[in-house]
């Protein structure tokens, strides 16, 4: 992928307005659905349903699932704080990838680094701190110091619940997911998260442990797929994560046929990532493209610009509560 040196920001600072303005909403022609259908699933569910059964509407009526990236920040809003969730939130976003780290006296706190150093005031690793040091400190978005603490896993599920928010929780090495999911169950938040698995191994076990959760597992061929389901992941409970480099169309329509949603990232390095691909010349039709191609389920660090040039398919997915 070739390097891109352009980074479209928002006017206020003196930079080009938001491309979105003018973008094109059209896609290119769909690609040939497999010719075995997925399962008849409805098209409007209830917002109280089950998460599987909400996503399998996002799946069935064509629409995309938005995931803010860290939780969707800006210049002026941090990244993993529950004061970004909200204006995420509030901007119609209503699914959030979250960051979760282990402090020194084994509390779950937001985190993506494994050090403290370029999102907060202070300095050193997460493990070396405890969490009455963590939450003392700042954040900082890159740009901006902000009065916002680091937040608990404990506050962001609380959170999640009270807006009926989707969390989509990262742990980082420092975590485990025993305590992960604990507080989970404390805060009865089993349809309000995904939880990312990285193996599969730990998709297997995970899903053995905890059937009802739903989880991510990386799956680039359907025969991982294969493998999965023969250990006994249930279709209905998976995500499939297809990275975040090239997307995989046919990869997309033949777990839609098998009733799996599939997730991509457009996230990465500002310089190579396909966020910054998609916009430079401030037309971000390949979203759709990837939407019409059969993608479910799409993470992103622009959720704003983004959100809107699919606004088509994320009303689909309203109907089905998401």
């Amino acid at each position: 992928m070739p390097v891109l040196m352009g980074f479209f920001v928002a006017s206020g600072c003196g930079q080009p307005a938001d491309p979105t303005a003018t973008a094109s909403t059209e896609a290119s022609a769909p690609l040939p659905i497999p010719a075995t259908p997925s399962p008849a699933q409805p098209t409007t569910v209830a917002a109280g349903a089950s998460l599987s059964s909400r996503l399998d509407c996002v799946r069935t009526a064509g629409g995309v699932l938005l995931i803010g990236h860290r939780g969707g920040p800006t210049r002026d809003y941090p990244e993993n704080a529950i004061e970004t969730f909200d204006r995420t939130y509030a901007a119609g976003t209503k699914v959030m990838e979250i960051d979760i780290a282990e402090t020194k006296d084994g509390k779950l706190v937001l985190m993506h680094d494994d050090d403290l150093d370029r999102t907060t005031t202070g300095t050193g690793l997460v493990v070396d701190h405890t969490l009455k040091d963590i939450q003392a400190l700042k954040l900082e978005t890159g740009t901006k110091l902000t009065t916002f603490s680091p937040p608990t896993l404990e506050a962001a599920l609380e959170w999640a619940v009270k807006t009926g928010a989707i969390l989509e929780l990262d742990k980082k090495r420092s975590a485990a997911f025993a305590p992960i999911i604990a507080a989970i169950r404390t805060a009865k938040a089993e349809n309000n998260v995904f939880l990312i698995t990285y193996t599969d191994d730990q998709a297997i076990d995970i899903h053995r442990q905890n059937p009802d959760l739903v989880i991510t597992a990386t799956i680039d061929t359907p025969a991982r797929l294969d493998r999965l389901i023969a250990a006994g992941v249930k279709p209905e409970n998976l995500i499939a994560w297809t990275g975040i480099e090239q997307p995989d169309p046919q990869l997309w329509q033949t777990l839609a046929a098998r009733g799996i949603e599939s997730a991509f990232g457009t996230t990465g390095a500002r310089a190579t990532s396909l966020d910054t691909l998609y916009w430079e010349d401030r037309d971000g039709s390949e979203y759709n493209d990837l939407v019409t191609d059969g993608l479910s389920i799409l993470v992103t660090g622009l959720t704003d610009k983004t959100g809107r040039q699919l606004a088509a398919a994320r009303q689909k997915s309203g109907a089905c509560g998401l």
